[in-house]
């Protein structure tokens, strides 16, 4: 499954905005993993029945807290196993990875929405304890509760990462064309953010693009999001670093989901990768 998904976790989620109320037993860390499990779950449009769900699971498997150790090779909050193909130790000690990587193995699970939490759960985690998952769930939804506010900031200076996916094509000569973006591949619905507060100058229909939203920013920056499957702002709206904007989509000339994201300086396209590595973010590792 991981090979199917990809690297799909290229930041960190620091979670903001989430509410300081504290829950009886639980500490702290404990809290600040919980929010951003959250954070990454509204990032990804997962709805609210799915962040219990990671939440719960969390609890079963660490406790909600990021253990460098388990049975055999497991490892983290969700306690995934690099032997089987979750990702690098590194990778999966890193909680928004990790996340990032719980729900879209939950996403690719028919009907579970449908599913008792215990059966979401363990259909994700193939769990020796199968049966011990729901009876974190009234906790989890506590905590849940508690941390709903919370929300990804994955900034450094003034830019945000737009997407969390695998980049899968980047900036450069492309089967005989200039590829003038970077390709992020994301299930259907991922977030668009903003990459930087700025006003937006476009946004509908473009050829090609299928449907895009372009927005300039201070010095004239301009940054371009191609083949939405939904737009959330409108020509002329102002917008800041990490606001939603549209969903990844598979419009216009597109071999699947993904979001083509275009940097502008001076009216010429750059690499993005380069441009967020001059401002302290790895867009793709």
């Amino acid at each position: 499954m991981a090979g199917l998904f990809g690297d799909s976790s290229r930041t960190d989620c620091s979670a903001v905005g989430s509410t300081t109320t504290g829950v009886a037993g639980y500490d702290s860390d404990q809290m600040a993993n919980a929010a951003t499990i959250v954070a990454v779950g509204k990032q990804m449009i997962v709805p609210t029945r799915g962040w219990v769900i990671a939440i719960a699971t969390a609890m079963q498997e660490s406790g909600l807290r990021n253990l460098g150790y388990g049975d055999r090779d497991s490892l983290g909050l969700f306690q995934q196993r690099p032997s089987q193909g979750w990702g690098t130790p590194a990778q999966i000690m890193n909680p928004t990875y990790s996340a990032t990587q719980f729900y879209k193995h939950l996403l690719a699970v028919p009907g579970w929405q449908a599913m008792s939490l215990t059966n979401a759960a363990q259909t994700v985690q193939r769990s020796g304890f199968p049966n011990a998952y729901a009876r974190h769930e009234h906790a989890a939804r506590i905590i849940v509760a508690a941390v709903h506010n919370a929300t990804c900031s994955t900034t450094a200076g003034e830019w945000t990462v737009p997407a969390l996916g695998h980049c899968s094509s980047g900036f450069g000569p492309r089967e005989g064309v200039f590829h003038h973006g970077l390709d992020i591949a994301a299930p259907l619905g991922t977030a668009i953010v903003a990459a930087s507060d700025g006003l937006v100058i476009d946004a509908g229909p473009a050829s090609g693009y299928g449907l895009w939203i372009r927005i300039q920013h201070r010095g004239g920056t301009i940054t371009t999001y191609g083949h939405n499957n939904r737009n959330h702002v409108h020509t002329g709206q102002a917008v800041f670093a990490g606001q939603p904007i549209a969903e990844v989509g598979n419009r216009g000339q597109s071999t699947g989901p993904h979001l083509h994201f275009q940097i502008e300086v001076g009216g010429e396209a750059i690499d993005p990768v380069t441009f967020y590595r001059q401002n302290g973010i790895e867009l793709c590792s």
